[in-house]
């Protein structure tokens, strides 16, 4: 005996259970490490050391 489905239901279903569609456009690709540009966090902290120096 097949238990009856409300059309409603159906279509909750069906948004439950679809693939979700990812992104639309390409990937962007992974630079080589020689063009990955990285902050460094010393540089900051010893221009403030030779700012207080040159200021004496």
């Amino acid at each position: 005996m097949r238990r009856q489905v409300s059309p409603t239901q159906k279509a909750l279903d069906n948004l439950i259970f679809q693939p979700i569609p990812r992104s639309r456009g390409k990937r962007k690709p992974i630079p080589p490490a020689s063009q990955v540009q990285t902050f460094d966090y010393v540089w900051g902290l010893l221009q403030a050391k030779w700012n207080r120096r040159k200021a004496r």
